[in-house]
């Protein structure tokens, strides 16, 4: 592997560095969300060819893009600016053809990199959830004439059941859908006792207590539609036990046909380990639907969890707040974008650059130390 603080590097001259001031008034409003991080400079917009979205960049990574408009070896920098990790930053930076390094004469980034950076394929698919998320990105690729954006929302809900006039007409108020829940005895009572329910944007039915404390680990409970009454009559009881205080199902058909269809929000993960051990002993006869892009707890892929972002990863262009699947999603939308231009495997180069992202693509497990390091610049989606 080429130790890229050794090596000469410059900055992608296709690449365009703007800083906000410079921004058009529409850009700016468009981008006003980053303009909350203190550290924010500008907007890195990469040549309209690529069909790669602008990034949202750091001070230090737009001094380092400026230092480098002609190519250098800067190790001093590189370790002043990124700090211990600065190799590691580098290499996420260089698969993200932002930078270039040099070899032989030529400046490679992106996917044409990845053998000169040493950066593995990473593992087969280790678990049903985890051939779920290969199959994604291989349909993803096939989806040739969409926008980034608009693959980031097909892998996000990749693996939903099909609906139908029936489905819908079943399932058209919240009232029906709440009689299809309490089909099992105790389930409203158990509700009603311990949470407070309401609609959220006619997309979700959320459960919360009167204390809801800050949550970042999410628990995924993705039966098929027909199971769902005795699965959340299970998983209600699992939360009470736990003192779950948040958690939510889809709203309508769409919702419940989503293969997250059934969240619970934990302050810990051993909470959400202990919750999803009740669930799994009172649901053996489940059939699962699985939930791409989230750690399996259980082979089938009835139970999973993910790591939500903390608040301030905010979505670019938004105020929203990104959960731990659209963060994923967006970002592999971005990789597969990259990849489908010039790499020989794409699934191959998902892997190791989401690996970087701080993601095991074997099985979908994030670092638990995953938002602790600096950013630098961050994909937006557009």
């Amino acid at each position: 592997m080429v130790d890229l603080g050794q090596v000469r590097l410059r900055s992608n001259p296709r690449f365009r560095l703007i800083p906000y001031d410079r921004l058009s008034s529409t850009q700016q409003i468009e981008f006003r969300s980053l303009k909350k991080d203190r550290d924010f400079f500008g907007i890195l917009v990469p040549p309209p060819e690529s069909g790669l979205p602008a990034k949202s960049v750091s001070r230090d990574a737009a001094l380092l893009f400026l230092a480098l408009a002609e190519s250098a070896c800067l190790p001093n920098l590189l370790t002043d600016l990124l700090g211990n990790h600065a190799n590691e930053r580098l290499r996420q930076l260089v698969l993200d053809q932002v930078f270039e390094v040099e070899q032989a004469g030529r400046f490679l980034s992106g996917p044409a990199a990845a053998a000169l950076l040493g950066v593995e394929p990473g593992l087969d698919a280790a678990s049903r959830l985890a051939r779920l998320s290969s199959e994604a990105i291989d349909y993803a690729l096939a989806l040739e004439s969409l926008t980034v954006g608009e693959l980031a929302a097909r892998l996000y809900f990749f693996n939903a059941a099909p609906s139908t006039p029936a489905l819908q007409r079943r399932f058209a108020t919240t009232e029906q859908q709440c009689s299809f829940l309490y089909e099992v005895r105790g389930t409203e009572h158990r509700l009603r006792s311990k949470w407070r329910g309401e609609a959220i944007e006619d997309s979700w039915l959320m459960w919360s207590t009167s204390a809801v404390a800050e949550a970042a680990y999410k628990l995924y409970v993705s039966p098929l539609l027909e199971d769902l009454p005795r699965v959340f009559a299970v998983a209600v009881h699992a939360f009470a036990q736990v003192d779950c205080r948040r958690f939510k199902l889809g709203a309508g058909a769409y919702g419940l046909l989503r293969p997250d269809k059934l969240v619970a929000y934990f302050s810990s993960l051993d909470s959400l380990q202990r919750a999803a051990e009740l669930i799994a002993g009172g649901a053996t006869e489940a059939k699962a639907q699985g939930v791409p892009f989230s750690a399996p707890i259980d082979p089938a892929g009835l139970l999973s969890w993910g790591m939500d972002p903390p608040r301030f990863e905010l979505a670019p262009q938004s105020d929203a707040v990104l959960s731990w699947r659209q963060w994923l999603s967006e970002r592999i939308a971005v990789y597969v974008t990259a990849a489908r231009q010039s790499a020989d495997d794409v699934q191959a180069f998902v892997r190791q650059r989401i690996a970087l992202d701080g993601v095991d693509p074997a099985n979908w497990t994030p670092d638990l130390a995953i938002w602790r390091g600096p950013l630098g610049t961050e994909q937006g989606v557009g």
